[in-house]
């Protein structure tokens, strides 16, 4: 296995001000040894007032159940504030979500601006 896709990295960026809308873009293997770092990323987000995520997963090589956990938490915990959308889920990836059932609770945007579009749009519209 290549050693880009063992090593998890994650970056946040806050992508759109009004709604708050921060980005987090995930690569390598999302297991336990993640978890801190992507529970640090999101802590501090919301920390810093956002209210909607963008998760673009199209580096990961490998989800484990702590990364589907924490992934169904920020679902859950967003539900009534804004939303969380996916982007980029790589095929392996999508195929654990069905396995596990979870791609209905999940919401998986096409591409950038449409997922933008969903997170400022949730504003007027109730949530995501």
């Amino acid at each position: 296995m290549n050693p880009e896709q063992t090593n998890f990295r994650l970056t946040a960026e806050t992508v759109h001000r009004d709604p708050p809308v921060t980005r987090l873009v995930l690569q390598g293997r999302f297991d336990a040894e993640g978890l801190p770092e992507a529970i640090a990323a999101i802590d501090g987000a919301r920390a810093e007032g956002t209210t909607r995520f963008l998760v673009d997963l199209g580096g990961l090589s490998f989800i484990g159940s702590a990364g589907i956990g924490i992934f169904l938490s920020l679902v859950e915990e967003m539900r009534g504030e804004g939303g969380v959308v996916f982007l980029r889920v790589p095929a392996p990836v999508l195929r654990i979500f069905d396995v596990l059932n979870v791609t209905e609770f999940l919401e998986i945007g096409d591409n950038d601006a449409d997922a933008l579009e969903r997170l400022t749009a949730a504003e007027t519209a109730g949530g995501i």
